[in-house]
């Protein structure tokens, strides 16, 4: 099993900044009391939208910072796949 490490990105709270997008109130995730959102590198990207702090391992050891290359799997369903280390989710529209 790959080693889970804190993700760079968020530093292991699963949040990050909303910054200062119009539409932030209207995203899932957003939390008005610490202006943030999920972290897309550890779980904000997937269907389930929750960050959870922790990321998988590199080969050499590092924490990963996510490069998703997406195949399509169906009509409206994509698999997606992390370059780095491996790691995956899928995505189902239902159009």
């Amino acid at each position: 099993m790959t080693p889970q490490l804190p993700c760079p990105i968020c530093q292991g709270t699963g949040r990050v900044p909303a910054g200062d997008s119009k539409y932030k109130a209207m995203t899932h995730g957003y939390d008005p009391a610490t202006d943030t959102l999920w972290c897309g590198n550890c779980g904000g990207q997937t269907m389930m939208a929750r960050g959870t702090g922790l990321v998988p391992a590199r080969a050499d050891g590092t924490a990963c910072v996510h490069k998703y290359v997406g195949t399509q799997a169906g009509r409206c369903y994509w698999r997606y796949r992390c370059v780095h280390c491996g790691d995956g989710y899928d995505m189902d529209s239902g159009d």
